[in-house]
């Protein structure tokens, strides 16, 4: 079969898909992702061939979204469905730039699915336009197809003949049951035809790892990092009380830097602090007691998977606000507002985490139960049989 794979111009939403890619290239299908932007960069060096939807049209409103949450108010400044209708208006700006392109990828290369995750809704637009199944690809809690998003597209759908962008046909839910419970908005209703459970792959490429990196070190290690993109880190204002928070606690610091020049820090960094501009997260966490993060569900299901107790500091009122929570639902972390948490606040926080045994027994508690779902292999003979049997 010919898979074809798109997402939103954003290198962590391509990053979950991957795995199952890699699994159908393994299998003997064909795999193509049509994309933009650093999910295009991304796919390139898994390995993935890659062609663009556009012309960069649909990378421009990503940016600035992402922009705009980080490097100001306006998130807070917004309700939840304010901010929902916002980011919306944003991602069928990203579809509607996408869509020709994408459509026309899906015919030319005679592609017998098209895979995507709930934010790309181009993906599904692609996929009746072109009269094969959709296939809802999940980046971690379980999520529809971005309904909002789909609506404002409905009059590109209308230029392809598309009458109606009903769900996909098959979903692939990433969740484990334990965190099915928890809801960060409201319980997803589902609605594809067929949902195949998948376990979470931590996949963030490959990488040269250093000696230390192989061992624990002679102290608690701590993880922090604001993920993949260089604009979340700006001068490194954010991290300041964090790494001050660090210092009474007789631990070693890892920090990511995604390359970003943090000119807000003191330098030198104190000696406990060890940056690396990126490692690929499933190392990283292998030896680590505990991580600081933002909120990004990749980081999240990354420090799942690995059992690690998890401390969420949102900068923005998004995404990253809903999916910290989680953690700290489930037993698995706490969280602090990041604009607001002071160095005391991260000192307490950590303290608690490495000091209460029962974070720990939760995230490993997740990491087991993670562990007994399909990998993407499995998931890729059933899809195939599925989608062979439908045709």
């Amino acid at each position: 079969m010919r898979y074809l794979f798109t997402t939103i111009p954003g290198a962590s939403h391509m990053l979950p898909l991957a795995p199952l890619a890699h699994a159908a290239l393994a299998a003997g299908h064909d795999v193509l992702v049509a994309a933009n932007g650093s999910a295009r960069t991304t796919a390139a060096s898994a390995g993935l061939h890659t062609v663009a939807t556009d012309d960069g049209r649909s990378v421009t409103p990503y940016d600035d979204l992402v922009r705009r949450f980080t490097e100001t108010d306006v998130s807070w400044n917004l309700t939840p469905g304010e901010v929902i209708e916002h980011v919306a208006g944003v991602f069928a700006e990203v579809a509607g730039g996408m869509a020709d392109g994408l459509v026309d990828v899906a015919k030319t290369w005679n592609a017998d699915a098209v895979v995507y995750p709930p934010p790309a809704v181009a993906g599904l637009l692609a996929a009746r336009a072109a009269g094969i199944p959709a296939v809802l690809h999940g980046i971690g809690t379980r999520r529809p197809t971005f309904r909002p998003a789909l609506n404002r597209l409905a009059p590109v759908a209308e230029r392809f003949g598309v009458a109606a962008l009903d769900e996909a046909e098959v979903e692939i839910d990433l969740s484990p049951a334990s965190l099915e419970t928890i809801h960060q908005d409201a319980p997803h209703q589902g609605g594809a035809g067929h949902t195949l459970p998948m376990r979470y792959a931590p996949y963030t490429g490959g990488a040269e790892l250093p000696d230390w990196a192989l061992r624990r070190g002679e102290k608690p290690r701590i993880a922090v990092t604001l993920g993949s993109l260089r604009v979340f880190y700006s001068d490194g204002a954010h991290l300041r009380d964090i790494l001050k928070g660090t210092e009474e606690l007789d631990v070693e610091v890892v920090l990511t830097t995604s390359g970003a020049e943090l000119t807000a820090l003191p330098a030198p960094l104190p000696g406990h602090v060890r940056t690396v501009d990126w490692m690929p997260l499933r190392a990283l966490l292998a030896t680590c007691d505990a991580i600081v993060h933002h909120g990004g569900m990749g980081t999240m299901y990354a420090a799942f998977d690995a059992g690690v107790p998890q401390l969420g500091v949102p900068m923005a009122h998004d995404d990253g606000w809903a999916n910290a929570q989680v953690p700290a639902a489930r037993g698995a972390g706490l969280m602090l507002e990041g604009r607001e948490a002071t160095g005391a606040d991260i000192a307490a926080a950590l303290r608690e985490l490495l000091g209460e045994p029962r974070y720990r027994l939760a995230s490993q508690e997740v990491a087991a139960e993670m562990r007994t779902m399909p990998t993407p292999a499995d998931v890729m003979n059933r899809l195939s049989t599925l989608l062979g049997t439908a045709s």
